[in-house]
């Protein structure tokens, strides 16, 4: 066993290696460039390392790669994931759990998870973390496990979720003395932050989704139940149910470890139906992303490895080269999927490269360099145009927000670039208020098409 985990995470090393050298994509064109930035900038300006928002523990541990290019924050997450997928396959062996190397190739081939790896998005640390404190756990180490912990809100706002779903296992394992250390890192943050926000309080009253509203909207309850197969893939999709009714199954029956029946399990769906209810009641700030699920990845490893158990332990017991025959079809249908047509498979032209509206970006980028240089003040609500700028996107001297005010603020020479997302959606500044401002001239029009959606960019020169 050991030796195969240790060639599958070779295969996954060397496979991580490729992808960044040869695919330029960021995973996602928002969030995750924004994330890269503030733990870029974060040496420049010290109060980005108490950011709510960015996360501090994310921006502190991406710090160091992210000095050196996006590609910095690609390796952090590649370590990250490849450290997961490894304590993944070790909490299923802890829990004795049949065939445990086959959770470590279930992580791997989660098609979302694999895109989302190559990107500065948070939930892979998460991942992380969530499966480093399992596997403390599992071992019954409840001190450490509670000290680890304390840091999941600091990566992402859901960990309180999680914390609350451990302090209820630690209840039953009548660990009272330890729940105090749940509190050890927003106590540690509480006095660090205080020198930036005069607040000791402002690891509660800095949290950015805070609100019982969302400007995103709202959604169906069962939002997550479809959007669960865009993210691991037919195959695990349906090892991931057939697993629930195998846990549900095995706790009537009383067969189940507490650690997987709680922290496991119970842990998924707790977060599973928070999600889906932030988002039908629109609470929140809650966008329904599916990628929120990928946190819980080692969660859904584990429960999926018990859909494989299920089908060919139990149901197949006795039948030995029966047995071997499904596992190897099984085993091969989760490698392949990711590389099929199939909608939720990974489209690597279109998930792992830079798609249309970063290329537009990047073309107007390339017009107000050859037109204006590097010299000129720019407003933009697109986080990737100063990732393509490379200048600091919270100088105020380099680069403003768009917002109405910062527009009435700008000096000649000040350049604007807008396009028809952030700068819609997120600043709420239309093109024609551009257009009609008679301080401003038009420089420069591009327009594509991408999927059905037209993406403009436009760029506007303070006269």
């Amino acid at each position: 066993m050991k030796n195969i985990i240790s060639v599958i995470l070779f295969i996954y090393a060397v496979l991580a290696i490729l992808t960044i050298v040869f695919f330029n994509g960021t995973g996602d064109a928002g969030d995750s460039v924004y994330h890269y930035l503030f733990a870029k900038y974060a040496p420049v300006h010290p109060e980005l390392f108490f950011d709510q928002w960015a996360k501090p523990v994310y921006v502190l541990l991406a710090c160091p790669f992210a000095q050196i290019g996006f590609a910095g924050v690609k390796i952090f997450n590649a370590i990250v994931s490849l450290t997961t997928i490894f304590l993944t396959f070790k909490i299923a062996r802890e829990l004795n759990i049949k065939n445990a190397v086959i959770s470590a190739v279930i992580m791997i081939f989660t098609p979302l998870y694999y895109i989302l790896t190559f990107s500065g998005l948070t939930e892979p640390l998460f991942a992380l973390i969530i499966a480093v404190c399992i596997y403390l756990a599992v071992k019954q180490k409840y001190l450490a496990t509670c000290l680890v912990l304390s840091f999941l809100p600091f990566v992402r706002s859901e960990g309180l979720i999680i914390i609350g779903v451990f302090g209820i296992w630690l209840l039953f394992k009548k660990q009272w003395k330890v729940l105090p250390f749940l509190l050890f890192a927003s106590l540690l943050y509480s006095i660090a932050g205080y020198f930036v926000y005069h607040d000791f309080l402002w690891v509660f009253n800095k949290i950015p989704y805070a609100k019982l509203s969302s400007q995103y909207g709202s959604g169906k309850p069962f939002h997550f139940v479809v959007q669960l197969l865009y993210v691991v893939g037919v195959p695990i999709y349906i090892l991931f149910w057939i697993g629930v009714i195998s846990i549900i199954f095995r706790t009537i029956k009383k067969k189940i470890i507490r650690e997987e029946q709680i922290l496991i399990f119970i842990g998924f769906l707790c977060f599973f139906i928070a999600h889906s209810l932030f988002w039908h009641f629109g609470i929140f700030n809650s966008m329904g992303l599916k990628r929120v699920l990928i946190g819980v990845m080692p969660m859904i490893a584990v429960i999926s490895l018990q859909g494989f158990n299920f089908i060919t332990e139990d149901i197949l017991s006795g039948k030995r080269i029966l047995k071997m025959i499904i596992q190897g079809l099984l085993v091969g249908y989760i490698v392949i999927f990711p590389f099929t047509s199939n909608p939720a498979a990974i489209n690597w032209r279109r998930d792992m490269m830079l798609n249309k509206d970063q290329q537009s970006a990047n073309a107007s980028v390339h017009f107000i360099l050859n037109k204006k240089g590097t010299n000129s003040r720019v407003l933009c609500a697109h986080p990737y145009l100063c990732m393509v700028l490379n200048i600091d996107c919270f100088d105020k001297n380099k680069r403003l927000e768009l917002t109405q005010n910062d527009i009435e603020q700008m000096k000649a020479g000040d350049i604007i670039i807008w396009e028809n997302w952030f700068a819609v959606i997120e600043s709420n500044i239309k093109k024609e208020d551009l257009d009609y401002n008679a301080g401003l001239i038009n420089l420069y029009n591009l327009k594509t098409i991408d999927d059905g959606r037209d993406i403009i960019y436009s760029v506007y020169m303070k006269k």
